[in-house]
């Protein structure tokens, strides 16, 4: 007789789980890094001459222009992950709670307005967060993205489930 693994999860997703999901897949995509690294290259790189040029000509000589492209920049690196997460839950939220069974032959997702079958073949990697699982495709841009929200589990001991099954079926990142 087969024992039942399978694992349920019932969420209304949330813009931190969002967010959080976001930054993982950021970091685990060999792109998302390299992009991730760029943009604080040249904040780096920015923030460097104007503090020579601060050094070396005093406040006066850095024009206002400078001082507020500086700011919009690091404005901007914050911002991005945070304005991509609240689009992507005006479209979580359209599809209203989620029922996700995790099982030995893959991920099935059912929604208000969309149901979803996924084998585990899709998938390449699986990474852990502190709020959520993040299932990423294992092409270089990493863009097929499942979010795993914990508190949707029914169970602590779901979650110990849930982490045997994505571990069995995929790569660690």
């Amino acid at each position: 007789m087969a024992v039942d693994v399978s694992v349920q999860l019932t969420y209304v997703v949330t813009w931190r789980e969002i967010s959080d999901g976001l930054k993982i897949q950021m970091r685990h995509s060999p792109v998302g890094r390299w992009c991730y690294r760029a943009l604080w290259g040249l904040g780096a790189l920015l923030g460097l001459v104007s503090a020579a040029n601060l050094l070396t000509r005093g406040v006066g000589a850095v024009g206002l222009g400078a001082w507020k492209f500086f700011l919009i920049l690091c404005l901007f690196l914050v911002a991005v992950r945070w304005l991509a997460a609240l689009a992507l839950l005006a479209y979580a939220r359209h599809l209203g709670e989620h029922r996700v069974t995790v099982d030995e032959d893959g991920i099935s997702t059912v929604s208000e307005r969309h149901a979803n079958q996924t084998d585990w073949g899709f998938y390449g990697r699986g990474v852990e967060g502190r709020r959520v699982f993040v299932l990423l495709t294992p092409d270089i841009w990493g863009t097929g993205v499942l979010l795993l929200p914990k508190r949707g589990l029914g169970a602590p001991e779901d979650s110990e489930r849930l982490r045997s099954l994505i571990t069995r079926h995929l790569a660690a990142a």
